[in-house]
């Protein structure tokens, strides 16, 4: 085919064309294009907010360092909102947050309520030894309390005319006893009524003649707990001469305070260990409740029967009891670190499990009894829905950083809840309503000023922990021990003597643990438990001057410990090498 030169010519020019509009509109279009993106990408950055995976509450303008844990800042999650009630979060933020969930249960709520007490003698089996007539006592033989006697062994003689008399009676009356065998049984009733045996009022007739002193036998095998008597001494008709306890069946004695009455019943099983032995565990089944309520104590008495055929329990030993108490019908429980404790309306956190992307609600509960590990719902909640039981805390701090209904936050939306949120106050809830007992006022200065050198002591040791010097640590709390050794497990009267008593038993055990040990995680596990009962001795007792209630919520992975300080600026004993200054003050307690 033959092309023409104008042919030619409109070909190029149509080239030509193509080729400029391709550059204005490719190559202009790119160049917007990357401009707008710049600048989306600046205000998206500008609008960041930057916050800690492990202290929801700081929120930053860029990437940095967390103030409180040191930990590297990253990129806050970011949902729409949907409703006050409710929150989406990402696979991530639940996987950093470590959240856990698990289903409500319906079952027999059970506890476990350690109770303090004491072994008693059971006084069913005590035998009075008395006299039934005048007379003086002769040859004492059992000279002491605490003696062992077996029945019928003789404990002293006695010379009473009257007894004399009634010796003449039975043998003469036994020569006619063929003629009057009435008054030959009435003579004999009268030696029984006396408590004399067969076998002494047949001695009588076969020796055919009155003897001047009787013997006093004992009426039953055990020991002897009371004397009254010493050689020569006159006695009158109902004069009580001994008591004697048979010891292989005892008492234990408990006593419960009050917000656990509910829970204990008859046939509730006991164990108990002894201070002497505290490796011989014991049990028994509660046997009878004391109907009347100590109103100085604030508890009620617990009895049960307990065998003693070796006697290595005895009277007034001090006993440790844990009674395993259950309800009579099932009900909904939930962990107990599932719910935030605000008071009888409590709030817990629900997974909506029918939703396509992880989906958290918050729900206000009627909090019951705490059974052990869990709670009991008494509404709020239906069995099989799942709760969080590990990370409940951090959803909450969301919650409230987002505006939406929280433990802290009851009216979403307002913009009215603070910047921070003290997770201390809601981990220590639980053990301060736990604890549930008012401050004692009539504890005498001489003890607070001993339990503020026992506390002077503790933080010397607490010190060493922040350190991770055993050693050091080992030392503080044996100067700790000496200081508790000297008050004294009762170096308290009055309203506060069994909850000090109880205690103190519980520090010289964890104490104990702490100086014994070569782990120090052992050690440091130790000081968690003793910390919480020192933070509740507390406010129990009082201090001299002033110590800082202070807490970790991420100690022992994230269950949380307490301790006590001399300052105020957080040195964490639990995690020093990693999170020396994660920690918050819960409360400043003075005197």
């Amino acid at each position: 085919m033959n092309i023409t030169k104008t042919q030619i010519l409109t070909y190029a020019s149509i080239l030509l064309a193509g080729i400029i509009l391709g550059w204005l509109f490719f190559g202009g279009t790119h160049d917007h294009n990357d401009h707008n993106g710049h600048d989306h990408t600046v205000a998206e950055s500008s609008n960041e907010v930057w916050t800690c995976s492990m202290h929801p509450s700081v929120r930053e303008d860029g990437p940095g360092s967390c103030p409180i844990c040191g930990m590297d800042l990253i990129p806050a999650t970011a949902t729409e909102r949907e409703d006050d009630f409710s929150m989406v979060m990402t696979e991530a933020a639940i996987r950093l947050a470590n959240i856990q969930t698990t289903p409500v249960i319906l079952d027999i709520p059970k506890k476990e309520i350690t109770l303090p007490g004491r072994i008693a003698v059971d006084e069913r089996r005590i035998s009075y030894v008395t006299a039934h007539f005048e007379g003086r006592i002769h040859d004492v033989k059992i000279d002491f309390t605490g003696a062992p006697i077996r029945r019928g062994e003789v404990m002293a003689s006695i010379y009473s005319q009257e007894v004399v008399s009634a010796q003449r009676e039975l043998l003469e009356t036994y020569r006619n006893r063929d003629r009057n065998p009435s008054m030959y049984e009435s003579a004999v009733r009268k030696f029984r009524l006396w408590e004399f045996t067969d076998e002494q009022i047949q001695a009588i007739i076969d020796r055919g003649e009155v003897k001047t002193h009787m013997d006093i036998l004992s009426p039953v095998d055990g020991f002897v707990m009371v004397r009254n008597v010493v050689d020569d001494q006159h006695v009158m008709d109902g004069s009580v001469i001994y008591e004697v306890a048979n010891l292989d069946h005892l008492w234990v004695t408990l006593e419960a305070y009050e917000e656990d009455i509910g829970w204990i019943s008859t046939g509730d099983r006991i164990e108990f260990r002894s201070r002497t032995n505290p490796g011989l565990k014991y049990e028994a089944t509660v046997d009878y409740i004391d109907p009347a309520f100590d109103a100085q104590k604030r508890t009620i008495r617990l009895r049960a029967d307990i065998k003693n055929s070796d006697h290595r329990l005895r009277p007034d030993m001090l006993v440790t009891g844990i009674l395993h108490a259950e309800q009579r019908e099932e009900k909904l429980m939930v962990p107990a670190s599932a719910v935030l404790w605000t008071g009888p309306r409590s709030l817990v956190y629900v997974k909506d499990t029918g939703a396509d992307t992880p989906r958290f609600m918050v729900r206000e509960v009627d909090l019951g009894p705490k059974a052990g590990d869990f709670y009991v719902i008494e509404g709020g909640l239906e069995e099989g829905e799942e709760v969080v039981f590990n990370g409940a805390f951090r959803i909450d701090s969301e919650f409230q950083l987002a505006d939406r209904f929280s433990m802290m936050n009851r009216q979403p939306g307002t913009g009215a809840v603070p910047a921070g949120h003290q997770h201390g106050d809601m981990d220590h809830t639980d053990h301060a309503h736990d604890a549930d007992h008012e401050p004692f006022d009539d504890v005498p200065a001489e003890f607070r000023a001993m339990l503020t050198g026992a506390i002077e002591a503790y933080i010397t040791g607490k010190d060493a922990f922040v350190e991770s010097d055993l050693s050091s640590a080992q030392s503080g709390f044996e100067a700790f021990r000496d200081k508790l050794s000297k008050i004294g497990e009762h170096g308290l009267s009055g309203d506060g003597h069994m909850a000090w008593m109880e205690t103190w038993a519980v520090l010289m055990e964890h104490t104990d643990t702490i100086t014994e040990t070569e782990d120090i995680e052992e050690a440091r596990t130790a000081f968690r438990h003793l910390s919480d009962e020192l933070v509740k001795a507390v406010h129990l007792f009082g201090v001299e001057g002033v110590v800082y209630h202070q807490y970790c919520p991420m100690a022992f992975d994230w269950d949380g410990a307490n301790w006590l300080s001399s300052e105020e600026q957080i040195q964490n004993p639990y995690l020093p090498e990693t999170m020396l200054m994660c920690g918050e003050v819960i409360e400043r307690i003075e005197d």
